[in-house]
């Protein structure tokens, strides 16, 4: 089809961490919305939602500094969501009743942000470890299909060209610039992850390797695996050396995940290295703030025009 990436990638512009993303919804062909087959693709469990801060293991309660500045992925299907109600509104202006892309949040990830405190320092949870060793639930595991607007006067008004449209206009009725698509953009402008967030992300880890106190855990925690008979060096390696895309976790990957998390709990390296990055995130934030700080306003500033959206659409 015409644009297949541009299209594809336009609904899952804000997908800024793995599983945010879309359900089919047929064969390109506008749906029912009544039909069984639609309400099942827009079906939204949100009791499966990545929380905000885990609730459990490890990790539970931590939030890095940083996180206030990440963009979370409730915000992400917001921003989704009120996207999609301007796309329907929009097409429904030039006849297309039915066109129905899926409500987003029908596959959450296993993460609320990038800064993945689950997984951050490496497995946290012993729950987990000893259900699914180091793979994630299998409900997040499969990639869903696509979503696309069915070919022809559908795609054509969507993306505001084509052969279905004359002078800019379709049944005589100026097409917006963009298309539907590119009005509802323009409404609520584009949420995307900030650079320096995500620098200041990135850097605070590879920068708490280094530290003396994390250095001494790590090396505590390697002794502790060791004893159990596992040689690892590092609280990444583990979950790297099994093949992760296998339907479910073997038996040993069960037994090793089960042994890292205690480990872990043993000789405390969750919470050493927790407060190690803190530290640094902190210094890093205190030299960036201006620019952490414009960069949130811009995203709150679309989270409003959000909001904005949502409201006018409960008050119709």
């Amino acid at each position: 089809m015409r644009n297949k990436q541009v299209l594809a990638g336009s609904f899952a512009a804000a997908a800024l961490f793995a599983g945010v993303a879309v359900s089919a919804v047929g064969n390109g062909a506008a749906p029912d919305e009544t039909s069984p087959q639609t309400v099942a693709a827009n079906a939204v469990d949100e009791s499966k939602w990545p929380n905000r801060t885990p609730e459990r293991g490890l990790a539970k309660g931590l939030s890095l500094p940083v996180e206030k500045y990440l963009v979370g992925y409730t915000d992400v299907v917001e921003w989704q969501r009120a996207q999609r109600d301007l796309w329907v509104s929009c097409m429904a202006r030039f006849g297309f009743d039915k066109f129905n892309p899926p409500v987003p949040g029908a596959n959450p990830p296993a993460e609320f942000n990038d800064a993945n405190m689950p997984r951050r320092y490496g497995a946290s949870d012993a729950a987990h470890a000893a259900a699914y060793g180091y793979h994630l639930p299998p409900e997040q595991m499969g990639e869903p299909p696509v979503w696309e607007p069915a070919a022809g006067p559908e795609e054509d008004v969507f993306v505001g060209g084509g052969p279905e449209l004359s002078g800019g206009t379709y049944n005589g009725v100026a097409v917006p610039e963009g298309g539907c698509r590119g009005e509802a953009e323009r409404r609520l402008g584009r949420l995307v992850q900030g650079e320096e967030a995500s620098r200041v992300n990135a850097s605070s880890m590879t920068e708490s390797l280094q530290q003396p106190a994390v250095q001494k855990v790590i090396a505590s925690w390697a002794a502790c695996m060791k004893e159990k008979g596992y040689a690892y060096d590092s609280p990444f390696k583990p979950a790297e050396s099994f093949n992760l895309s296998t339907p479910s976790a073997s038996t040993e990957e069960i037994e090793v995940a089960t042994a890292d998390v205690a480990c872990k709990s043993k000789t405390d390296l969750t919470a050493i290295w927790y407060a190690e990055e803190t530290a640094i995130q902190d210094q890093k934030i205190a030299n960036k703030k201006t620019s952490l700080e414009a960069a949130l306003a811009k995203t709150n500033t679309i989270k409003a025009a959000v909001q904005k959206v949502v409201s006018e659409g409960t008050n119709r």
